[in-house]
């Protein structure tokens, strides 16, 4: 199985959250992978052309910190952090 996560900055890419789930992801035994999908804003102008309001428009992509943080978060097993607070 693999798991893929859309970070996207004020919503998934939260410590809490992401603690969370990786205590989820490390219960799994069939795991392969974990991937963390950046949020972009490729496809912004479809939203526009068609004339339908874009609910994220004011969001930004994550930073590569912010990637980098949370694969770190749920690939190194790094989470224990969060049971401990």
């Amino acid at each position: 199985m693999w798991i893929r996560h859309v970070l996207v900055p004020g919503g998934s890419d939260k410590d809490e959250y992401l603690h969370r789930l990786a205590d989820f992801i490390h219960t799994l035994k069939t795991v392969e992978r974990v991937e963390v999908l950046p949020y972009h804003t490729l496809g912004v102008f479809k939203w526009h052309d068609l004339g339908v309001k874009y609910e994220l428009e004011d969001i930004m992509p994550p930073t590569k910190e912010e990637i980098q943080r949370a694969d770190d978060i749920l690939h190194t097993g790094d989470y224990k952090g969060y049971l401990e607070k």
